[in-house]
């Protein structure tokens, strides 16, 4: 599933817990007369947990003024909210989680052939350049600042020629390009490998390259 779909199924559970948690409310409110049915109102309308907080707050007044000890615990042992809200804090997160992935600048895609990333490749995200051998193909670009970034594997043999299609490149010109970490791409190992030499870096037409001799190949777009 894509992410607005991921985010609206997570809303629909939240909206789910929400409702039980608005009917645990009112039969908590109707025990300590608390007029249940405008809570109902106000935990609905109000957006998230506002509403509940409030409810919260004037729930611990009247069981705070509440004189009969036996009637102040029956009424926290039936209150069985907790479990359910963390639920439903963790469903809306996730919903936000989602949302905020399908409007967000930031995009990334993962292939595992060159055929599967010729799409993006036309799009001008990954090199076009690049061999048709190549796998595990992992790019992530932003819409808005233009920075992107990415990385590939070849066989050792693949590394070598590629190389050698690439013009050299100083290495400041390459620790200084931007780029969006993502779990695959570790902006401190690559760092470290550019300024200890144990890659090769090479430019050619809008992207920056450092290959690793084993045969990870890491590229940058150029803005």
């Amino acid at each position: 599933m894509d992410t607005l779909t991921l985010a609206i199924v997570f809303y629909i559970l939240y909206l789910i817990t929400k409702l039980l948690i608005t009917f645990d409310v009112y039969k908590d409110a109707k025990s300590l007369n608390l007029k249940p049915y405008i809570w109902v109102l106000v935990l609905m309308l109000c957006p998230n947990y506002i509403g509940f907080v409030f409810y919260l707050i004037i729930r611990t007044i009247k069981i705070t003024k509440t004189v009969d000890e036996m009637e102040k615990n029956i009424n926290m042992k039936n209150f069985k909210i907790p479990v359910l809200l963390v639920i439903s804090i963790l469903l809306l997160g996730n919903a936000y989680y989602f949302l905020g992935n399908f409007f967000s600048d930031v995009s990334s895609s993962k292939f595992n052939s060159y055929q599967d990333a010729k799409t993006t490749i036309e799009h001008g995200w990954i090199p076009d350049n690049i061999p048709t051998t190549a796998k595990e193909i992992y790019e992530v670009h932003n819409l808005d600042t233009n920075i992107g970034n990415g990385t590939f594997k070849l066989s050792e043999t693949e590394a070598k020629k590629f190389v050698s299609t690439l013009n050299p490149i100083k290495k400041d010109a390459v620790l200084k390009m931007q780029s969006i970490e993502k779990k695959w791409w570790n902006k401190e190992e690559i760092k470290n490998d550019i300024e200890s030499n144990k890659v090769i870096l090479g430019e050619k037409d809008d992207f920056i390259y450092a290959v690793n001799p084993n045969g990870t190949v890491y590229f940058w777009l150029k803005k």
